[in-house]
């Protein structure tokens, strides 16, 4: 069993607050806040939440409660909540994706920025094994890690106004899929022909925090093929 995690509850805007632990309890359970995020929307009323990988956003409806009662309601879960115990998933999902120049938008400034190769950027991409880090903060958004220190890059200076869907972009320690087409600001390497989200689904996600995945190379053919079935 993990130990008591001890939470702090702070404002950050007048509807909006946000919840921390201490960087130990994350080593023992990456997943805490995803877990919390489904405990509060269970338990509590009048809150929207978004987790990430190492807070919890709470947006709170002022018209429906006080901030006090919701700082009540929250403290008072949050005194008695336990997260679960997780294990290592043995499942290996794996994601098709097309380096093609029509999907890796910015493969090139990519490949000239790290100093390698078009062909040894996608072998490091798909050289390793990764896990599922979160879910947001747009709809569907996966963040996933750890990229491999020869592909850590930063956000684009000038974010795209439009990504499309199923585009794979790199930031940081992390690589991400686009389940849904809009603006985006990471450095796209190639887009998958899968569909990971389906917000018309009573679970909208295939993927899920935790889990493992690779990637795999597929040509522009393969993709067409995959993408039409």
């Amino acid at each position: 069993m993990l130990n008591r995690i001890e939470f702090s509850v702070n404002n950050f805007a007048e509807d909006l607050m946000l919840i921390k632990c201490k960087s130990e309890a994350l080593n023992q359970n990456p997943l805490i806040f995803w877990q919390l995020s489904k405990t509060l929307l269970a338990s509590l009323t009048d809150i929207e939440v978004t987790p990430g990988e190492d807070s919890l956003a709470v947006k709170i409806n002022i018209l429906k409660k006080t901030r006090l009662q919701h700082l009540t309601d929250l403290k008072n879960l949050l005194g008695t909540y336990q997260p679960e115990v997780t294990e290592e998933s043995n499942e290996l999902t794996t994601v098709p994706i097309c380096y093609d120049d029509e999907f890796a938008l910015d493969m090139n400034d990519i490949s000239l920025s790290k100093g390698i190769s078009k062909a040894e950027v996608i072998n490091a991409h798909c050289g390793i094994e990764y896990q599922v880090k979160m879910i947001g903060f747009t709809p569907g958004f996966i963040y996933i890690g750890d990229l491999p220190d020869e592909l850590t890059l930063p956000r684009l200076k000038t974010p795209r106004v439009f990504v499309p869907s199923g585009s794979i972009g790199l930031a940081n320690k992390r690589t991400g899929i686009y389940s849904l087409g809009g603006p985006g600001g990471w450095p796209i390497i190639g887009r998958t022909p899968t569909n990971f989200f389906d917000p018309k689904k009573e679970d909208p996600l295939l993927i899920q925090p935790g889990m493992r995945l690779r990637f795999e190379s597929i040509t522009k053919e393969e993709f067409r093929n995959m993408l039409g079935n």
